[in-house]
């Protein structure tokens, strides 16, 4: 039980060593007030020479809000020029301290012209009528009735001649040899049908 006993008190004195060295690395030393970079890349602060006077050590937070800056918050704060200065211009004027370039009074605030958006450029009413989607596939020759054309949509075949609605739905304007003229039968989206056989 003693031996137990020994080796937990060792491990606590270890323990405390070793936060009293951490303790140490991080608030030993403190900031040089102006010097930027003064860490040697180590991550701690140089330690302050010891004062001949007998100043008191500082504590952490002080070290700590030395570091950071914290200081300087409470110091006053410069007023701010009426120079013109504006942070949202850029070009000769913002060099000439915000006045014209003969340096007299201020030039006036440059006011940006709103863009208008671009309406697309088309025909207005309503959309085309759908493509003719029958075949010209023959022309039959007859004395009593004249030119008749075959037409088919991949079911049906239709019949008609020149002038005549085919399925109540296509108007035959002509009929020639090897095309065919036809629109749909309120007059649109006139096409014209090569001979397909």
């Amino acid at each position: 039980m003693a031996a137990d006993t020994r080796r937990q008190l060792t491990l606590l004195g270890g323990l405390l060593a070793v936060l009293v060295l951490v303790t140490w690395w991080q608030f030993g030393g403190t900031a040089t007030p102006g010097v930027t970079g003064a860490t040697g890349g180590s991550g701690r602060t140089p330690a302050a020479p010891a004062s001949s006077a007998g100043t008191p050590a500082q504590t952490p937070e002080q070290v700590l809000a030395r570091g950071l800056g914290l200081d300087r918050l409470d110091q006053d704060r410069p007023a701010p020029d009426a120079t013109g200065r504006d942070p949202f211009r850029t070009g000769s004027s913002a060099s000439a301290g915000g006045r014209d370039g003969a340096g007299g009074a201020f030039a006036p605030p440059m006011v940006p012209t709103p863009v208008q958006p671009v309406m697309p450029v088309g025909p207005v009413g309503p959309p085309p009528p759908p493509p003719i989607a029958v075949r010209f596939i023959g022309v039959v020759s007859r004395r009593d009735v004249g030119k008749v054309a075959v037409l088919s949509d991949g079911k049906n075949v239709y019949y008609g001649r020149a002038g005549e609605i085919v399925d109540g739905r296509w108007r035959i304007v002509a009929i020639g040899e090897e095309s065919l003229q036809i629109e749909h039968a309120d007059g649109r989206g006139r096409q014209t049908l090569r001979l397909t056989g």
